[in-house]
């Protein structure tokens, strides 16, 4: 099984409606192909974990670095799990408000610049964020 979480930034803004399109499209795609996560959106930046099968998460991981509407796509940890963090997800979706934001494990180091983080650094907080969502599932179900 393995998981890997992405950052990247929007190219184009993103609206409720169009993240409610997005998301419903992302689903169907993650059940069909027995993948699950969590996708965070915050003011033009989205982190995404995806998990499954290797080959599947590695397929879909490419097809996002290839979509125009994902602009430097940034993979901060990828890690062979003994199981899902999120298998009740095809697609967990929580939009990052400030409260939230403030709340969250390690958020200001990734959505400001996770690239200057050291990997080992990178990696902790990631474990850490994921930990948090998988702990607060309700902050996770929204849209």
């Amino acid at each position: 099984m393995l998981s890997i979480t992405y950052l990247s930034d929007a190219t184009t803004p993103f609206d409720d409606d169009q993240l409610a399109v997005l998301l419903l499209g992302s689903r169907a795609n993650n059940a069909r192909d027995g993948l699950s996560g969590l996708l965070l959106h915050r003011m033009g930046r989205f982190m995404q974990v995806l998990e499954g099968p290797d080959e599947v998460v590695r397929r879909r991981y490419a097809v996002i670095e290839r979509d125009p509407r994902h602009g430097r796509v940034q993979i901060l940890a990828e890690e062979t799990l003994p199981e899902r963090r999120f298998g009740a997800w095809s697609m967990g979706y929580q939009p990052l408000t400030d409260a939230l934001a403030h709340e969250l494990p390690g958020y200001n180091d990734f959505f400001s610049d996770a690239g200057a983080l050291p990997t080992d650094d990178r990696a902790s907080k990631v474990a850490a964020m994921l930990m948090w969502f998988r702990n607060h599932p309700v902050a996770a179900a929204h849209v």
